[in-house]
Order: structure tokens, then C-alpha cells, then sequence
């Protein structure tokens, strides 16, 4: 155990030290990622992630005494949530079914009932964000089918098919390496559209070439642009280095002639 201990105490400096160096650094900090990302896509993470524990733990505790997160942050809706589905919900109609992954409090299952879909799903690892989901979004709550748990093994029990659009926002950067398999699931359970907004740039999540990794389950992406808060998209085609300091919005199509 002193050992240990001692071994830490050597370690975590360096590592504190590298860390430093590589985020402050535009040069290898554009490098960084790029090796983390190919890491991740092959189901390994990176040295500066954090660990699939800490990162489940965050989400899973979010809310209560412990908890560095409080999903409050997330109740209102900001540019994105209208951005996010500009290009989707003229091809939808309001019957059709919608799943979301990791809901969190619902903001934006809140801002699609709104719109008129009723036929909505959520899943949410989070209790407490669940609970204040209710709360502050009664009649979206009442009318939405809400799952608690991991949306990784969640979505397994989906049919095929059985959604015309599967969606997230700022979820799949949190989903560790080991579960790229809900990759497939997303693919798999949509009938139509998969619609993502990530953080594409983060060290100390986990970075994906997402074309890539729905591209390889059949899906052909039809919008990809940069969304930040400054102004609503940056012109096309936009440059690799405007994916790290932004969100992107990848809009995937499901390629039927390929079943």
C-alpha cells in the first residue's frame, strides 16, 4: 500500500505536468487528438480521459450531495436545441416515434412536445435529473416513455427499427470505449435519422470520428456543420481546427439499400 502510495506521489506530477503541456499547447493539443480519437475509436482510452468510472459516476450521481453536477444547468433551452433540429423535423411527422439518448432533465424532448411529437423516448442514467425532469416538465414527463439507466445497455432492448429518429446532445463524448457498440444500437433501432451535437475537440472525454463510426454501420451523413453560441453555423467547409473549439451537428440518414 506505501508502495502505492509512493508511486503516486511520483506519477501524478508528471502526469499533472503532460497534461499541462499537451492542453495549452495548439500544436499538441490538435496532435493529442487526433491520436485519442483513433484510440477511442478502437475501443481504448486515451492517457488524459477520465476513467470510465469517474465518468459514469458524474452522470449517475448528478444531482445529489456528492455530486459535482447539478442538472438544473440543463433546464433551459439555449441556441442549440432549435439548431439541433432544424434540418431533421421538416422530414418528420408529428406521430413519429423519437428516441433520445441520455435526456438528461429534458430540455429537448420538453422543446419537441412543444413542437407537437408526442410519440417521444428518453433514457436517462441519472435519478435525480428524472425526478426534476417531472417536475419541471409535468406534461412532456406524463406524455414521454422515460427510462432510468444506462443508455448503452438500455437500447439493446429496442426493436429494430422502431424509431424514426434517434437523437443525443453532448452524450456520446461521455460514453466510454467499451460501449462503442452503442454505435450500432443507434443505428440500429432507427428506422430513418440519427442525429447527433458533440464536442468533437474534448481531451478528457472521449473523442470519435463520429462520420466514421456510424458510416461503418450504414448510415450516410447528410448535414455536418459547426454550431457555437457566437453564431448559429460557421461557413462550409469549415476548417478541422473549428471542430475542436466547437460543437458539430452531424445529421445521418439510414441507408435502406444496404440491408
Amino acid at each position: 500500500m506505501r508502495v502505492k502510495h509512493e508511486i503516486k506521489k511520483i506519477v501524478f506530477p508528471v502526469f499533472k505536468r503532460v497534461s499541462s503541456l499537451v492542453l495549452n499547447n495548439k500544436r499538441a493539443r490538435y496532435a493529442y487528438l487526433k491520436v485519442s480519437t483513433f484510440f477511442v475509436d478502437h475501443g481504448i482510452s486515451p492517457l488524459l480521459s477520465t476513467s470510465s468510472a469517474s465518468m459514469r459516476g458524474r452522470w449517475l450521481k448528478q444531482g445529489t450531495q456528492d455530486s459535482l453536477v447539478d442538472p438544473k444547468t440543463y433546464l433551459d433551452e439555449d441556441k442549440s436545441t432549435e439548431e439541433l433540429f432544424k434540418e431533421v423535423l421538416p422530414y418528420l411527422s408529428k406521430e413519429g416515434a423519437i428516441l433520445e439518448i441520455g435526456c438528461n432533465v429534458g430540455r429537448s424532448l420538453n422543446y419537441l412536445h412543444k413542437q407537437g411529437y408526442k410519440n417521444l423516448t428518453g433514457i436517462e442514467i441519472g435519478s435525480e435529473a428524472v425526478k426534476l425532469m417531472e417536475a419541471s416538465f409535468p406534461e412532456m414527463h406524463h406524455a414521454t416513455k422515460i427510462i432510468t439507466g444506462d443508455a448503452a445497455e438500455e437500447i439493446k432492448k429496442f426493436p429494430t427499427g422502431g424509431f424514426d429518429l434517434v437523437f443525443c446532445h453532448s452524450v456520446l463524448v461521455s460514453i466510454p470505449p467499451k460501449a462503442n457498440h452503442i454505435f450500432k444500437e443507434m443505428a440500429r433501432v432507427s428506422n430513418k435519422f440519427v442525429l447527433i451535437l458533440e464536442s468533437e475537440g474534448t481531451c478528457t472525454a472521449y473523442p470519435r470520428n463520429f462520420k466514421k463510426m456510424f458510416e461503418r454501420q450504414g448510415l450516410k451523413m447528410i448535414v455536418s456543420k459547426i454550431f457555437t453560441e457566437a453564431c448559429s453555423s460557421l461557413p462550409i467547409p469549415f476548417k478541422e481546427e473549428h471542430i475542436y473549439k466547437n460543437n458539430t451537428i452531424r445529421l445521418f440518414v439510414k441507408n435502406k439499400s444496404q440491408k
